[in-house]
């Protein structure tokens, strides 16, 4: 099973637990093509909703695997970043 780099982008937002409407904001797309990257998750997964792809997803590549899901080290750790203080803005922590 091979994600695209917007795919594993759209996992990684999905692992934090966003909304359509967040992570689209986030990628600067819209909540239609944020909910088509969703499907062809789901589809390569075999998952038939958000709960499903993560477990799916971790079961195949283990838990450290959205660790490190958005490429490059540098890449990975301002996305990772940027994610994590949304995050914490979204739910008020």
């Amino acid at each position: 099973m091979n994600l695209t780099k917007r795919e594993k982008q759209v996992m990684s937002l999905l692992w934090l637990g966003l909304k359509d409407r967040t992570m689209a904001n986030v990628l600067g797309l819209s909540v239609r093509t944020v909910q088509n990257h969703l499907s062809r998750i789901y589809l390569k997964l075999g998952a038939k909703n958000r709960t499903q792809a993560i477990t799916r997803f971790l079961d195949i590549y283990g838990q450290f695997a959205l660790d490190s899901i958005s490429g490059e080290e540098n890449e990975k750790n301002n996305f990772t970043l940027e994610c994590g203080n949304l995050y914490s803005v979204v739910n008020g922590f």
